[in-house]
């Protein structure tokens, strides 16, 4: 699966504001010129030609970089207040405050549900003060019209809220579903994956845990499987308990890799044999069952020249060591000077 495939909201906001700007771009020069020579609005038109450039600049820059949430902020305010500034200027007749009626759906396609309404609350009632300031309420005059804008406008302010709301939410169940192990909702190898290579940032101090559960198909052999099932869950809750700042993803039927920043080794192992210590002494109960299960752990430090794939085979290195001699230990290797081995049993 494409990774950028799960960045759905991002991707959709960026096309949105690079549409945009393209069309906005090309539309505030045409209004620019109109407002210079025939409707005498000097400010506006200088104004709609800054609009302009910054909207391609914008178009440009993001065909080279990622979208910024602050730049959508941004074109937000900057077309609210060319908008209002409009409507503030010009006869009611010219027609300039009908571009109110776009706004509230701009603001959640590129802002989401909690911005839209800001944005399109304070948009309603900035516009309706200013059109009752105005000297001459034509064609506002009619009750029938003015009621009937302002429900066409409250009408497509509730839809891009009820639209947004339903999109964020299957997205976000779209996601759960791609990178969440059903059974335990730890991360699974695809959230692995996307965190490593998109989330994660600073890699410097990072380390990860390879861990696997000691004897486990003894457990589904004499328990049955439902009960190993259970097993894992409280397994992987009991992780996320543990390294309450690091991340917890399962790899494997009974394999889970953590990933967590520490000062230095010695840190890394102390978390590692805390980690091996606290299964030894956890009696699981499941059912009524007392379940006990040991952990066998590879450590492994992140270098500069480490792929994904390498860095777990790293660990996965010394995994198999700790389960090689004996088990429920801990192993890593870490380079240093003297290129030592260190062992936690």
């Amino acid at each position: 699966m494409d990774i950028a495939a799960l960045n759905s909201t991002k991707s959709l906001r960026k096309d949105v504001l690079r549409g945009m700007c393209l069309c906005f771009g090309v539309l505030s020069v045409g209004f620019a010129g109109f407002n210079l020579t025939v409707n005498n609005f000097p400010l506006l038109g200088y104004i709609e030609i800054c609009f302009s450039i910054y909207c391609i600049f914008t178009y440009i820059t993001l065909i080279r970089r990622p979208l910024q949430f602050w730049q959508s902020v941004v074109m937000c305010a900057l077309i609210t207040f060319i908008v209002i500034l409009g409507t503030s200027l010009a006869s009611p007749r010219n027609g300039v405050y009908v571009w109110s009626f776009a706004l509230p759906i701009l603001y959640y396609l590129l802002l989401g549900k909690q911005y839209g309404v800001i944005f399109s609350a304070n948009l309603l009632v900035i516009q309706v003060f200013i059109l009752g300031s105005q000297s001459t309420l034509a064609p506002f005059e009619t009750f029938n019209l003015s009621l009937n804008l302002l429900c066409a406008y409250l009408s497509i302010w509730a839809i891009s809220h009820v639209f947004e709301g339903s999109r964020s939410h299957f997205s976000r169940r779209l996601k759960n579903l791609a990178l969440l192990d059903p059974l335990t909702g730890a991360g699974n190898r695809l959230s692995m994956n996307h965190y490593f290579e998109v989330e994660l940032q600073d890699k410097s101090q990072l380390y990860l845990f390879l861990l696997d559960l000691d004897f486990f198909k003894q457990v589904n052999d004499e328990y049955g499987h439902g009960v190993g099932d259970q097993v894992l869950i409280e397994v992987a809750t009991l992780l996320r308990v543990i390294l309450a700042r690091g991340y917890v993803f399962r790899v494997g039927g009974e394999e889970f890799a953590l990933f967590s920043s520490f000062e230095n080794d010695e840190a890394a192992l102390k978390t590692a044999e805390q980690i091996r210590a606290c299964f030894e002494s956890t009696t699981f109960d499941i059912d009524g069952l007392a379940i006990n299960v040991t952990t066998s752990i590879g450590v492994a430090k992140f270098k500069s020249t480490n792929s994904l794939e390498s860095f777990v085979n790293q660990a996965d290195k010394q995994l198999y060591k700790a389960k090689q001699f004996g088990r429920n230990k801990v192993y890593c290797k870490f380079k240093t000077e003297n290129d030592y081995e260190a062992v936690v049993a």
